[in-house]
């Protein structure tokens, strides 16, 4: 984060409005990103669960027949149920994110309203 002097020359201007204008637009644009983000990871781990829960339909099908399988198929349901916990975390994090948005979209138009 650049000191105030930078800013202004970042900002072209030496009005402090300006400098906390620009550090507010750029927060909300590290949030939205982060927005993104969590939701691209989210959707990704929900295909995973997703295709896991189906492996671990069929894995029960055959572990009875074969030891390894069992072994592997008991990993695979304590991998699930980790997913599912950073699953929820990710989403308590998203929904933090987004609820914070207002939040920055104000600090920015509060700057706006200086002008």
């Amino acid at each position: 984060m650049p000191n105030f002097e930078e800013l202004k020359e970042v900002c072209g201007s030496n009005e402090f409005k300006d400098c906390f204008k620009f550090i507010f637009a750029q927060d909300e644009s590290e949030n939205d990103g982060m927005v993104m983000k969590i939701t691209e990871l989210c959707n990704g781990l929900r295909q995973k669960i997703s295709k896991f829960a189906d492996l671990i339909d069929e894995g029960q099908c055959i572990s009875h027949f074969d030891a390894t399988a069992q072994v592997g198929l008991e990993c695979l349901v304590k991998a699930q149920a980790r997913n599912g916990e950073i699953l929820q975390a990710l989403i308590g994090a998203l929904d933090l994110a987004r609820a914070i948005r207002d939040e920055k979209r104000h600090h920015v138009m509060l700057m706006e309203v200086r002008d």
